[in-house]
């Protein structure tokens, strides 16, 4: 009896013991990480605002507690015949999946690590810093700051935080895609809310937008992709106006508040989902098995080029993987300027109301269209797309192409290939004006050849064009990639002018 108590004390004493060394290793790093997350931030500038810290428990209750959703809840029970305790438990749980609980380690530490590996694997990244310092210095002090891009890709939200991440923490409204574990507990923690974009029922939109409202009210930096959806075509999609429509509801509470869009735009050299993007295109016959297998085979095989162009030599990186991805940043955009009625428009009916916030949402995807970035493959594709086969033509085409984008002032992404034709350009301002014209011309020329050489190369290794001496054929079955590459960097079909206010 005596030795059983004598080995349960010890076997008790060692799992405490266990448990205090647990515990203090685990603080000493907390506390560790939390020092380094801290050092980080004041090292690139990183200001974030305060209402990202709020306890995820208080913006619940304030909503549950908001008097324009009780009466939502009330007039849902009479129309629906439950009771007022049936509907607020679905709110509750609308809640639970909508409200996220930001994490200074989570989003910087892990998700920060993992994104910036990830989209190092495969792109080049071409980030516009200048671009998005010019919008954040030029928002107002205490206005409502919405970032709204165009959407290629289900690695936006990344590629786009990644290049962020040293000026500005983004929520995102995320869907369906995230709604399993891990997933959701991640983007949770990065700050991003979930949402479920084929809801029906109207209670779930008005717990939706009560809380953007509340979360962007206070000063939460917010971030959507204004077409809702990935592009299947290449063009861009007809704008979607719900989340739009739940911000400028903020004047309705608040007339004369300031709301401010900063437009992103962003474009690919190699969009990962693209096969089966063009493959759900309205006119297209559905992917079959083989097709989705094959697509699947096709990342898989690149993975070992990826990583020797991740941790091998510098001659193959870049456009040795995936080439660019490119996101640029245009001019901030007050709501007023866009929309000068705008608080009486968040007191129209719903009908009047959503035509006039569609016209709101389409300037604003004309503005996002105009920052798109040109890359090396769009830039080709465009070319090929025109009917230009033969070397020297593509090479034209493409010269007149860029410099048609800077006189209107659009972005070109150009990466680490480009750097002694910037330093060229650069250095070149002397007095001869002769000369600093030819020496313009060698070096335009050299740009372009650079451009249509990658985009070639990267089009080439897919089996999207082949050689045949001085002319490069398109390959059928890859055809609607070319145009769907093309059409990113063409105008919106719908136009705000069309609509009319």
């Amino acid at each position: 009896m005596r030795s059983f108590a004598s080995t349960l004390v010890t076997i008790l004493l060692t799992i405490a013991a266990w448990e205090l060394l647990r515990w203090a290793a685990w603080r000493t790093l907390r506390e560790r990480w939390q020092r380094s997350i801290g050092d980080w931030m004041r090292k690139h500038d990183v200001r974030l605002e305060q209402f990202r810290f709020v306890d995820r428990l208080w913006v619940r209750q304030t909503l549950l507690q908001d008097p324009a959703l009780d009466g939502a809840a009330a007039e849902s029970a009479a129309a629906s015949g439950e009771t007022i305790g049936v509907v607020r438990a679905r709110m509750e749980q609308w809640l639970d999946e909508i409200v996220p609980v930001f994490n200074v380690f989570s989003y910087y530490k892990v998700g920060g690590a993992v994104a910036t590996a990830a989209v190092r694997l495969c792109y080049e990244l071409v980030f516009d810093h200048r671009g998005l310092e010019r919008a954040r210095k030029a928002v107002p002090t205490g206005a409502v700051t919405v970032y709204v891009a165009n959407h290629r890709s289900n690695a936006d939200y990344i590629v786009l935080s990644v290049g962020a991440m040293r000026q500005v923490a983004l929520s995102y409204a995320v869907g369906e895609w995230a709604r399993v574990w891990p997933l959701d507990s991640l983007f949770r923690s990065f700050g991003s809310y979930l949402i479920r974009r084929g809801e029906r029922d109207p209670l779930y939109h008005r717990v939706l937008s009560r809380y953007l409202q509340l979360v962007a009210g206070r000063g939460l930096t917010t971030a959507f992709f204004l077409e809702g959806a990935l592009s299947r075509d290449g063009a861009f999609r007809v704008p979607k106006i719900g989340l739009l429509d739940y911000l400028v509801g903020i004047l309705h509470d608040d007339p004369g508040r300031e709301i401010v869009f900063i437009p992103v735009g962003l474009n690919f050299d190699r969009v990962l989902e693209d096969r089966s993007l063009t493959a759900e295109a309205p006119d297209a016959p559905p992917p079959r098995r083989r097709e989705k297998l094959l697509s699947l085979w096709r990342i898989l095989r690149s993975l070992p080029r990826m990583l020797l162009g991740l941790f091998g030599p510098r001659w193959l990186a870049a456009h040795r993987r995936f080439g660019y991805a490119a996101v640029s940043f245009g001019k901030t955009l007050p709501i007023r300027t866009l929309l000068p009625d705008a608080d009486a428009v968040a007191r129209l009916p719903r009908k009047e109301r959503h035509t006039r916030i569609a016209y709101l949402a389409d300037q604003l995807m004309a503005e996002v269209a105009r920052v798109v970035p040109a890359t090396p493959v769009p830039l080709v594709c465009r070319a090929l797309s025109a009917g230009e086969r033969e070397h020297s033509a593509l090479l034209r085409w493409v010269r007149e192409d860029i410099a048609a984008r800077r006189a209107e002032g659009g972005p070109v992404a150009q990466g680490r290939a480009f750097a002694a034709i910037h330093a060229s350009r650069a250095d070149d301002e002397g007095d001869d004006r002769d000369a600093e014209r030819i020496s313009r011309e060698i070096l335009d020329a050299e740009e372009a050849e650079r451009t249509v050489d990658l985009g070639l190369e990267l089009l080439r290794k897919r089996g999207v064009v082949r050689r045949r001496g001085s002319r490069f054929e398109v390959d059928e079955a890859s055809a609607a990639l070319v145009t769907y590459y093309a059409l990113s960097l063409e105008a919106p079909r719908h136009f705000a002018a069309t609509r009319g206010p």
